[in-house]
């Protein structure tokens, strides 16, 4: 009942119209166009437009829908009239008639004119109206049902704020065809397809592949048994673990995370169908002509699949437009990049390979755009756009004559000629033929002869126009290095080709027999390669033995090139596995180790996204002498389970460690290699250079910039060694906070090449290299800082003294048992946490009950939120606590350490005037200790004085051996270092006496 109350307040009934009937709105001409919206029930409805007037009756929900007569395309603003039969009237502004497309995709088909090529496209106005249009839901993303009611609006002529494929799609339409052209934009980054395609696209599919997500699909349907099986099983799972955790916390051992994930479509609010409920559901059915499509990041993983999600798509689209001939053309993917000439499968390239060969689906057609390169939202738009727009313009208005194609393709019969005779296609495989040691290949759609060309010289230089113009190299059939010859070794070796009409004619040295294929597989961007007459580039393939190659049929693990280092197939499995952080922040090149104490490396064996480790998986290690390697599918002296609060909450976890033996300090360079392999497979490598051995500290500073340090007497006589071994680790991060433990990492990834992790670097004037070289004066030792400080300057965060305490070490300060209690309740083991699970559990039965029948009944979001939501295993109260150690300190833990100081800020004492510092003093250090693992390292800490907190308490027991240092003058508001530097010569003072 809350829901349907929620439901009727987001709903408003009088004259509702459906999202995509807003002002500067484009109309498709030629065919019956729906209008629709909602009333009171059995309230009747007029739609007036271009002379006509057409009524309807609201129904029991209110809807009510019209169709207009065909329309005659026009420039001419109208205006759309609603009236009802209570004297409502709503009216719908500048109004044209001409050819409507909708647009989708993830982050390439939404980004923005403005920031591509397309930024130099020149649209001009037609009597001072845009004769182009872009419409996007606003109200709404995803969600778990299809909805319908939505708001949206239409831009009108700031073009650089459109997408800039469509832009470009429709701007080669609109002058070819002199109507008005309207793209409604359903398209939104990092979304797989699976996320734009209705659930009916799944419900037909045949494949396994396709039959497993309709099955997730189901799951998640309160109507359905496959729901009521999937989630009484999984609620008796959580009360199964719970009381099993009771028994496991009673003997000592560490209890466990309840299960995950969830039953169903629930991985988040981009899984299968969310962003077609929310996005384009609302849209339909707004009479359009037909639809394009970019999409590919997202789903590189899943490689061939490709094909089987494409078909899911257009046939749920077809199905939702109740249209079984929508046409529907789409892109295949770019080049990442700047190109390779070598062949290669898997990921991205198979994706192509299922792509090209999804043009099976009728009324379909692919542009290619492999002669596209960059970065992931490569620049050059307008050249792709154009290309859809051919496909278009050929099998869509054949019988247009044809005014001028921006950017130039040839034509089969030139300007004045019919669409229908576009060439729309680039060269395509067709067959290969053996003749001796030569091999030759028939391409498909090589009408007028091939030519060598290359698009990186207008690509880089730019052109007025904006497009990335394809430029012919004149006798340039030796500068093409995308052709290899396979022998019968299954031995791919480069070769030479000769263009023959339609045929390319190629030999390899060293080939005696071609018994397969490759061409550009591994994708082209801006190097040499083949063109039609259009200037449409030749679609990349690879055979073998007269069969398609991909990651799934080729018997070696890897394709064999002659001169080359092996190049992986890329499987889901090994794509998952590439990402698993197998070692911890401080293991980089260049780091600095412990000397004298057991130094324990360590990393990831397995994490949430990845369970389901292979028994034959392997970590081998490498370092200083030690080579070992063990298996990391199961605990053992090498493999921990990871504690539930050391981890994102919900997730388990496994991590691999070696604990080296004590080392005398060297600065003789070492190399640490850590290889996580499957068999004999390599699927992650990771090498340090560099590394030294002598002194580390751990210091905190709390939110001041890092200030150059001011030369004083004792750092003037300092002389760093050649080697550089005064080394400091710092917080390259945007943040310096968060919401759960970062195990491996100081930064939001977990990729180590992040540009926002962080390295070792040369000490340099920080306050950081002040303190090395204080230590390195007395040691002539090598030093590593890591130095870690809140955010400082415009958006500067001071968090209080609990956000540096573990989780697990608030409940040792009585002040912050509401704050353990918070945390308490997302790790398992405890009370707090059972009843939030059944809290859990609870609000899931409600959200089957309550929340998804009202979206259901209602086509509206209950509770308006705009990214559908569902319950989650979190806390209801809100805390700051343990969020700066769990970014800036977690993933150190454990690390011997020389030496470790805290130095506080004013913000640690704002609440209560330093009544609770003692306490929380002493749970921080402890926990820290404990954590570190380094019982003999020094703690420092900073006091401040009764002037600067007025209530301030002493710590109570902290083990080990600590220091505190008084202080009269906060630190981060000492302009000139020197507050610092005393507090850092004082901590090298004691130690080093």
């Amino acid at each position: 009942m809350a829901a349907k109350e929620k439901a009727a307040e987001v709903v408003k009934p009088e004259i509702e119209l459906g999202a995509p009937f807003a002002d500067n709105a484009v109309l498709q001409r030629n065919t019956a166009v729906p209008v629709w919206g909602w009333c009171k029930p059995g309230v009747t409805a007029t739609v007036s437009f271009a002379g006509q007037s057409k009524t309807a009756t609201a129904d029991e929900r209110g809807k009510w829908m019209v169709r207009l007569d065909p329309l005659t395309a026009s420039y001419k603003p109208e205006t759309l009239t609603i009236k009802t039969s209570e004297g409502k009237e709503r009216t719908i502004k500048n109004v044209l008639v001409g050819e409507v497309w909708f647009a989708s995709g993830q982050s390439n088909m939404q980004w923005v004119a403005a920031k591509s090529s397309c930024a130099k496209l020149e649209i001009k106005p037609h009597d001072g109206v845009a004769p182009i249009r872009e419409f996007q839901v606003t109200s709404c993303y995803a969600q778990l049902f299809p909805i319908e009611h939505a708001t949206g609006e239409w831009k009108n002529g700031t073009y650089g704020e459109y997408s800039a494929i469509a832009l470009s799609f429709a701007n080669t339409l609109q002058q070819e065809l002199d109507v008005p052209i309207g793209i409604l934009n359903c398209s939104f980054s990092q979304t797989q397809i699976q996320a734009w395609t209705p659930r009916e696209g799944f419900r037909d599919g045949k494949d396994d592949y396709t039959k497993a997500i309709y099955q997730n699909i189901l799951e998640s349907d309160p109507r359905t048994p496959e729901h009521k099986a999937a989630w009484e099983k999984y609620y008796q799972s959580v009360e199964g673990t719970l009381k099993e955790n009771a028994t496991r916390v009673e003997k000592g051992e560490a209890a466990q995370p309840i299960p995950s994930p969830t039953p169903g479509n629930l991985h988040d609010n981009r899984d299968p169908t969310w962003l077609f409920n929310a996005r384009l559901n609302p849209v339909i059915p707004y009479a359009v002509h037909g639809a394009i499509w970019n999409q590919g990041y997202a789903n590189m993983s899943e490689g061939f699949n490709y094909y089987n999600n494409l078909h899911s798509l257009i046939r749920g689209w077809r199905i939702a437009w109740d249209r079984p001939e929508l046409p529907v053309y789409f892109h295949q993917f770019y080049t990442a990049g700047d190109g390779s000439p070598l062949p290669a499968i898997g990921g991205a390239n198979d994706m192509r390979f299922a792509t090209w060969l999804a043009r099976d689906i009728p009324h379909t057609g692919m542009a290619s755009q492999i002669d596209i390169g960059g970065a992931i939202h490569y620049r050059g738009k307008a050249l792709p756009g154009l290309r859809l727009a051919l496909q278009a313009l050929k099998h869509e208005y054949p019988d247009t004559i044809l005014r001028q194609i921006q950017g130039g393709p040839a034509l089969t019969n030139g300007v004045g000629g019919k669409a229908a005779d576009l060439i729309a296609d680039g060269p395509m495989f067709k067959s290969y033929t053996v003749d001796g040691n030569k091999l030759i290949v028939t391409l498909e759609h090589a009408g007028g002869g091939l030519v060598v060309a290359e698009t990186k010289t207008s690509t880089h230089e730019g052109e007025k126009d904006g497009f990335e113009r394809p430029i012919v190299i004149p006798d340039g059939e030796s500068q093409v290095k995308l052709f290899y010859l396979a022998d019968e070794k299954r031995v791919w070796h480069p070769a030479t080709m000769k263009i023959d009409g339609d045929k390319v004619i190629l030999t390899a040295a060293g080939v005696a027999s071609p018994r397969g294929v490759s061409y550009a597989s591994g994708g082209i961007a801006w190097l040499p390669n083949l063109y039609n007459a259009a200037m449409l580039p030749t679609t990349p393939f690879i055979y073998y033995d007269q069969k398609m190659v991909t990651a799934q049929s080729w018997p070696d693990q890897h394709l064999q090139i002659a001169g080359e280092e092996a190049a992986p197939n890329v499987s889901q499995l090994e794509y998952l596995l590439g990402r698993l952080p197998i070692l911890s922040s401080q293991f980089r090149d260049n780091a600095v180790l412990q000397s004298g104490e057991p130094v324990i490396i360590w990393g990831a064996a397995a994490q949430g996204y990845l369970k389901d480790i292979p028994d034959d998986a392997v970590i081998r290690f490498s370092f200083n002498g030690v080579k070992t390697s063990f298996p990391i599918n199961k605990t053992g002296p090498n493999v921990v389970k990871l504690s539930p609060d050391e981890t994102r909450r919900g997730d388990e976890g496994l991590e691999w460690q070696v604990t080296l033996p004590p080392m005398p300090a060297s600065s003789e360079p070492k190399t640490l290699t850590v290889e996580l392999l499957i068999g004999e497979k390599v699927m992650q490598q990771r090498i340090c250079k560099n590394i030294v051995i002598g002194d580390v500290w751990y210091v905190s500073l709390p939110g001041m910039a890092a200030e150059k340090a001011k030369k004083t007497a004792a750092a003037e006589e300092v002389v760093v060694a050649p080697m550089g071994d005064v080394r400091v680790m710092t917080r390259g991060s945007k943040s310096s906070t968060m919401n759960y433990p970062s195990r491996y990492t100081v930064s939001v990834s977990e990729n180590p090449d992040s540009r926002f992790g962080a390295d070792w670097n040369s000490a340099g004037d920080s306050l950081a290299g002040f303190l090395g070289k204080q230590i390195y004066a007395r040691t002539k030792q090598p030093v590593g800082i890591i130095c870690m400080q809140n955010s400082a300057g415009k958006e500067e965060v001071n968090p209080s003294l609990k956000s540096w305490i573990p989780f697990i070490g608030l409940k040792d300060a009585p002040s912050l048992m509401s704050d353990y209690k918070t945390l308490a309740a997302v790790s398992p083991g405890n009370a707090f946490f059972d009843a939030n699970a059944r809290r859990y559990v609870d609000a899931w039965k409600v959200y089957w009950s309550d929340y998804i029948p009202t979206m259901i009944e209602t086509k509206a979001i209950p509770d308006g939120v705009a990214w559908g939501t569902y319950p989650k295993l979190s806390s209801e109260a809100k805390t700051e606590a343990s969020q700066s150690y769990n970014l800036m300190t977690h993933s150190f833990t454990p690390t011997a350490l020389k030496g470790i100081i805290f130095v506080t800020g004013p913000d640690m004492f704002t609440e209560d005037q330093g009544a609770n510092f003692g306490e929380q003093l002493s749970a921080l250090a402890n926990c820290w200790r404990t954590r570190f693992r380094s019982p003999k390292a020094r703690f420092f800490f900073t006091v401040p004085d009764k002037k600067l907190a007025p209530k301030i308490t002493a710590p109570g027991k902290i083990d080990g051996p600590s220091t505190a240092i008084p202080v009269n003058q906060w630190p981060s508001t000492d302009k000139t270092g020197q507050q610092v530097h005393k507090i850092l010569e004082q901590a090298v003072s004691d130690v080093y006496r």
